[in-house]
């Protein structure tokens, strides 16, 4: 109990500019914090909003397709749909095709998607593709973006010949070509998603393509535990997860938020130096009085505890002001760019970008635990440095040159 009072005494005393350097390590750590947590949440926030996107549209979280040589797939949309922890299923075909415009004469390559009817209104896919002109599309229609249709200069109205290989009679693949309305005009939350796929009539591709080429989609929350089931209830299906089918896309990712970390332990880094000088600042203004502890009976151990308590004390106020500061900015960012963008155009009388990004953030409790553990260590571990080197010293040396 001495120990804790000394240290909380003498943490924030008035004499020697104690209160005045003591505040300055928490609000350098504080601040320091709260900039850590704001931009590992944003970042987070972009890669989750970019990694659901890829889940919803692009590989959906698990994809099951014949194994190279098959015919099709040996297990149906029924067989699948009873695997614990599937939240929706449906059958797709997927397969590329040259886009031309007679009356432009302007061409593009696109991705053609055919998707079971009950699966454009599923929750996730709803989620993130929409549907502005027209219903899903039907027979000999497509489904075309905005984007594809500046690409081609199409109006409202045109028909556009569609080119894809179909399995043939005699040949493996023989070229289709046919002229197909614009049906429907969709968006997606991914742009490139957008000017790189048409959609067209399920039933009609089928018929064109056949049944070796329909794949089955999966949407779950445990893709991993889905796909082994699949490769246990049929070996001669391939089931794919979002992670291997979006492997380069994944890595680059995960290589930016490695970069991320490495760019925050930089800022510790700083946080660190700026801690070290300031905890050595303090000991040296409460060096004389180490020694008078000293003096009056207590160990070196016990004044060691005291100043290493006096320096946690002030790193847990300035960690919990900059949890707070940084989980307060988290969920008022927005708020905080259009104040920002406000600012801006006051000054120079033109708007910014800041008021039209919208930022998901995400706050990971784990991210938070790690970096308040890692600056309490630093601020233990340069404590206790700067203990043993101030008070290594014989008592009266101390006294008659501490500085005043």
């Amino acid at each position: 109990m001495f120990i804790l009072r000394t240290a909380l005494k003498y943490a924030f005393s008035k004499g020697k500019g104690q209160r005045t350097s003591s505040v300055v390590i928490v609000l350098g750590i504080a601040l320091g914090l709260a900039a850590l947590l704001v931009i590992s949440s944003v970042m987070n926030g972009l890669q989750t909003a970019q990694l659901d996107q890829l889940r919803a549209l692009e590989s959906f979280d698990v994809s099951v397709e014949p194994s190279s040589g098959n015919d099709g797939l040996s297990l149906g949309l029924d067989d699948v749909s009873g695997i614990p922890g599937i939240d929706f299923a449906f059958e797709y075909i997927e397969t590329y095709a040259l886009v031309v415009d007679k009356t432009s004469g302007k061409s593009t390559s696109a991705r053609v998607r055919a998707y079971s009817n009950d699966a454009y209104y599923s929750e996730r896919m709803a989620q993130s593709l929409h549907f502005i002109a027209g219903e899903p599309v039907g027979m000999d229609e497509v489904a075309v973006s905005y984007t594809m249709m500046n690409t081609l200069s199409l109006h409202s109205g045109d028909d556009v010949e569609v080119t894809f290989l179909k399995p043939g009679r005699t040949a493996t693949v023989v070229p289709y070509s046919t002229r197909m309305a614009i049906g429907a005009l969709f968006g997606s939350s991914m742009t490139e998603f957008s000017s790189s796929t048409i959609f067209v009539d399920y039933q009609w591709l089928l018929s064109l393509m056949g049944e070796s080429s329909v794949r089955i989609g999966i949407y779950t929350q445990n893709p991993e535990f889905v796909a082994s089931r699949i490769a246990e209830l049929s070996p001669d299906s391939k089931a794919v997860t979002w992670k291997e089918y979006n492997r380069a896309l994944y890595s680059a990712l995960m290589l930016e938020k490695a970069l991320m970390y490495i760019f925050l332990a930089f800022m510790f880094l700083i946080i660190c130096v700026n801690l070290k000088n300031s905890t050595r600042r303090l000991l040296r203004n409460r060096q004389q009085e180490g020694a008078m502890l000293r003096a009056l009976g207590c160990t070196r151990a016990t004044v060691n505890s005291i100043f290493v308590l006096q320096g946690v004390l002030v790193c847990l106020i300035g960690e919990v002001i900059g949890v707070l500061l940084g989980i307060l900015a988290v969920n008022n960012l927005q708020a905080l760019l259009d104040f920002a963008d406000t600012v801006a155009r006051f000054f120079t009388g033109s708007a910014t970008v800041l008021g039209f990004l919208q930022f998901q953030a995400n706050t990971s409790p784990l991210e938070i635990m790690l970096s308040c553990g890692f600056v309490f260590i630093l601020a233990v571990v340069f404590t206790y440095m700067g203990c043993r080197r101030t008070y290594r010293h014989e008592i009266m040396e101390v006294i008659f040159n501490a500085s005043y």
